[in-house]
């Protein structure tokens, strides 16, 4: 094989492992991550690009909660399913590229 044919077929596995990169990622930033808060208050829905796209909160359960106790819990509900999400998104991507070597 000469060397531009070697280059040309290098270049379209790059070319094929970059589109099957983009396709996971593509899949995994759509993909929802739901974190449930403590004490049945309620649960908070990110997508996997970060996105927060729902916060429920159950309206008697939250009355047994101080304004300061309920903020904390929703922001680390929220970075709870962003770090989720996030691992998630990282693990969509490593699957395909660590597929891609074994080809």
């Amino acid at each position: 094989m000469s060397y531009q044919d070697e280059l040309y077929h290098l270049a379209r596995e790059i070319d094929a492992t970059v589109a099957a990169v983009e396709q996971a990622a593509a899949g995994a930033a759509r993909d929802r991550v739901t974190w449930t808060l403590p004490g049945e208050l309620g649960s908070v829905t990110v997508t996997g690009g970060g996105e927060l796209v729902d916060v429920s909160v159950d309206v008697a359960a939250m009355k047994d909660y101080s304004a300061a106790s309920l903020s904390r819990q929703l922001v680390l509900g929220i970075q709870r399913a962003e770090e989720t999400a996030a691992r998630r998104f990282e693990t969509a991507i490593a699957a395909v590229r660590d597929e891609e070597r074994l080809v």
